[in-house]
């Protein structure tokens, strides 16, 4: 895969693939910051969040979304869940018959991301796996990713979901503040 392309699950490209991609990108980008670029969206549902079902991965982090448009999207109140690649201790794509699905493994939990396309599972995991190599090896730091009282919005959230634990809040919590 080219370094610019994005990789898109098959089932979201049907009909007008272009028109299908762009529609897509737009929508993943809502959630993706200024400095991050995009490298696949992927459908599927996160277990245990039906209106979760899309998957993007990005340099830094995979993003668990909601689809957009429709009535009822304006009146949704589920966030996004990030999981940072140093989060990730394994990924694991398994394939059934017809579908497959993806393993997250944190410290705290395990996200699976199911219902996806079997031929998308090996390629995307093999992606965040290598991304998170990646991640792993870099020494520079990078930047810090929007304000600190957006990130701390969202480590609320992500306390109050269950994803992080109240030690993880507290530890990134107090980093956060020493950046202000």
């Amino acid at each position: 895969m080219p370094e610019d392309d994005i990789l898109f699950s098959e089932s979201i490209l049907e009909g007008d693939e272009e028109e299908s991609a762009d529609e897509e990108t737009e929508e993943a980008e809502k959630y993706v910051e200024p400095d991050e670029k995009l490298r696949a969206i992927i459908e599927g549902i996160i277990d245990g969040q039906s209106s979760l079902n899309r998957l993007a991965v990005t340099e830094g982090r995979i993003i668990f979304y909601p689809k957009g448009g429709g009535l009822l999207s304006s009146f949704s109140k589920t966030s996004a869940i990030f999981v940072e690649y140093d989060q990730i201790t394994t990924v694991q794509g398994k394939k059934g018959m017809v579908l497959g699905e993806i393993l997250f493994s944190t410290k705290d939990r395990i996200l699976r991301f199911k219902d996806m396309a079997k031929d998308d599972v090996d390629q995307i995991s093999n992606l965040i796996s290598r991304l998170k190599g990646k991640a792993k090896t870099q020494s520079v730091m990078t930047p810090s990713r929007g304000s600190a009282l957006e990130q701390l919005k969202q480590l609320a959230e992500l306390r109050q979901m269950g994803a992080i634990t109240e030690e993880e809040f507290q530890e990134k919590r107090k980093r956060l503040l020493d950046t202000i």
